[in-house]
């Protein structure tokens, strides 16, 4: 049986962190030792690292400084912007139920464990967030610290005030919820199937005031675009796909630095992708045409700037690649594109 490449999470979704760790008296470099991530991993705020591990860095936080809320109170003071393209979206959406629905949508390209929709059920509507694919003895902090952060994204639409009917978590009750009582100004359940915000249905059609409808639509646009144009493959494979893009500036990409913007060792990575059956220098050789379709069909980008883009050191090793995945000149792809006669990306073959 092929396993799935485990699911990844944004490292933008972790902007302060390491602050919020310090602050709470514990040294985050330690806590980041705990699973052999250096510092820099959580630097780059368009990489990823397994949600699984997220997870457990929020745990071992919590153990570290005492904090036994450490994952709510990092959500109390995350910044939902923070996310990118996504936060916008939501915050610019029309109605908080259209809101929920963009997240809905477009939540796996930021968190692959998320899942966000909403259920009707008589007067009532559940709001609700669950982590799948873990595979951690508890999810407590991770999902303490998504509700906070959905907590924040509401209040930013519709008042700082706002409180929903009742929370539900997926997790035991912990020994003392006075802090949660604090952050949601309602009653607080656990022990649910799922986390759960709890409201009355006609809240999903409130207006969102300072919603910018412009802005809304383009960032709409610009995720749905993003959305199309992720490989129809595992998840996880997609996050390795786009480590393996990231490395491409800094020449041929190898597994141990890719493994690394991964937050996983070599080994584990090569074991992973030895499991869904693909090879990594495959993986590179298609990420690189993927990316060089890309940049031909904007004519502003010169051809050794590609080769550049691409990790390669000159523009005739990127002609000679080329050629082998297209079976035309770069230079013959970028005309043909022009009038629109250029092969797709799927109907080519790595050789």
């Amino acid at each position: 049986m092929v396993k799935r490449v485990k699911p990844m999470i944004s490292v933008a979704a972790m902007t302060g962190l390491l602050e919020a760790i310090r602050d709470a008296g514990a040294d985050p470099d330690q806590v980041l030792r705990t699973f052999e991530l250096e510092p820099s991993v959580l630097a780059n705020v368009d990489g990823f690292i397994p949600c699984s591990v997220f997870a457990r860095i929020l745990e071992e936080a919590a153990r570290a400084t005492g904090d036994d809320c450490f994952g709510l109170h990092f959500g109390e003071r995350f910044n939902p912007k923070n996310i990118g393209p996504l936060a916008y979206t939501a915050l610019n959406s029309p109605t908080v139920g259209e809101a929920d629905a963009q997240v809905a949508r477009y939540i796996k390209l930021y968190n692959q464990a998320g899942q966000a929709s909403v259920i009707i059920e008589g007067q009532r509507a559940y709001m609700r967030y669950v982590l799948t694919g873990l595979d951690i003895p508890t999810a407590r902090q991770q999902n303490e610290y998504g509700m906070a952060i959905r907590l924040n994204t509401i209040r930013t639409m519709v008042g700082s005030q706002w409180a929903p009917l009742e929370v539900q978590f997926a997790h035991e009750a912990p020994a003392d919820i006075s802090e949660h009582q604090r952050i949601f100004s309602a009653p607080v359940l656990f022990g649910y199937p799922t986390n759960n915000f709890v409201v009355e249905c006609e809240f999903l059609e409130r207006q969102v005031p300072a919603a910018d409808t412009r802005l809304f639509g383009i960032m709409k646009r610009y995720l749905e675009r993003v959305l199309e144009e992720m490989p129809q493959e595992d998840g996880g494979l997609s996050s390795v796909r786009r480590a393996v893009a990231e490395s491409l500036r800094d020449g041929e990409p190898s597994l141990a630095p890719v493994a690394k913007k991964l937050a996983m060792s070599p080994r584990t990575l090569q074991r992973q992708l030895n499991e869904q059956g693909v090879m990594f220098k495959n993986l590179v050789n298609d990420t690189r045409r993927r990316f060089a379709l890309i940049y031909l069909r904007d004519r502003r980008n010169a051809l050794t700037e590609i080769a550049f883009l691409l990790g390669y050191s000159d523009a005739s090793a990127f002609n000679r690649a080329f050629k082998r995945w297209t079976g035309l000149a770069p230079s013959a792809y970028r005309a043909q594109a022009t009038n629109g006669n250029a092969p797709v990306a799927d109907s080519m073959t790595d050789q």
